[in-house]
């Protein structure tokens, strides 16, 4: 199978199914200007109840986070806590994260990206319906892949293109505890964030979309987004047309990064 020469700005590839791919994380966002009341209980209920059916389970999460202010007297550090509203379906499989800027779809069990694009189509729908934001400022789509397994780990070579290799060859790979690459690039649709390598047993580059793992392990995450819908209504027909736009870039680069042996691996 032919390489795809540009994964920035070149043409879409045919997605290639894999019955046992890597996948071990896919996210859909679309973010918005700060709607405060979504911290509170009381006024998620109607969005609870649209979604409910599919997505019966709910916590509240409180998130600190530390802002960084500079002025006359210095830079001052504040501490901040944020509430995100986390419904999960039947299996705990599928969540929905909702914040008082963003609505996040995410899932451990991808199957195709027209389901997740269906699945997140109905959640959008029902936020425009009850919370009902105004105008949208980004979509993003992300994938994670990870490949563990001594095995698997020994084949890198054969499975992933060299550019994103670097060191890790096979005579060296097993002295080689870590190694993460990032890298950010202009696409033809807005920003890809791209972060690669070698983590060790019990580590993980995001605990928040991929959980450590017993055994060393290489890692793929790819991050596409756009911000040239910002400012534009916040319509679901609309933002799922953008949102496939960034997750078919994503894909792109994923194809960019792996070889055929890869495809046949897999699946």
């Amino acid at each position: 199978m032919a390489r795809i020469k540009d994964p920035l700005f070149g043409k879409i590839p045919k997605p290639v199914p894999l019955r046992n791919a890597p996948l071990v994380r896919t996210l859909g966002q679309a973010t918005f200007p700060k709607i405060v009341k979504i911290s509170e209980e009381r006024y998620i209920g109607d969005f609870q109840e649209a979604i409910r059916d599919d997505y019966p389970h709910l916590q509240r999460d409180n998130i600190q986070s530390v802002e960084v202010n500079v002025d006359e007297s210095g830079m001052q550090h504040q501490t901040t806590e944020t509430v995100v509203w986390r419904f999960f379906d039947l299996e705990r499989i599928i969540r929905v994260s909702l914040g008082t800027s963003s609505i996040t779809l995410e899932t451990a069990k991808y199957l195709s990206r027209n389901d997740f694009m269906e699945r997140l189509k109905t959640v959008l729908e029902a936020l425009s319906l009850t919370i009902k934001p105004a105008v949208v400022i980004r979509v993003g789509f992300r994938y994670v892949d990870r490949i563990e397994g001594k095995k698997n780990l020994e084949s890198l070579a054969k499975l992933i293109r060299p550019e994103l290799l670097n060191v890790l060859q096979p005579h060296l790979l097993q002295h080689i505890e870590f190694s993460m690459n990032d890298i950010t690039c202009q696409t033809k649709e807005g920003r890809l964030i791209v972060r690669y390598g070698m983590v060790p047993p019990k580590f993980t580059h995001d605990t928040d979309v991929a959980l450590a793992v017993e055994c060393p392990s290489w890692v793929l995450d790819i991050d596409s987004f756009s911000t040239k819908c910002e400012g534009r209504e916040f319509e679901p027909d609309f933002l799922c047309k953008e949102l496939n736009k960034v997750a078919a870039r994503a894909y792109a680069f994923f194809r960019w990064s792996i070889t055929d042996e890869f495809l046949q691996h897999y699946g």
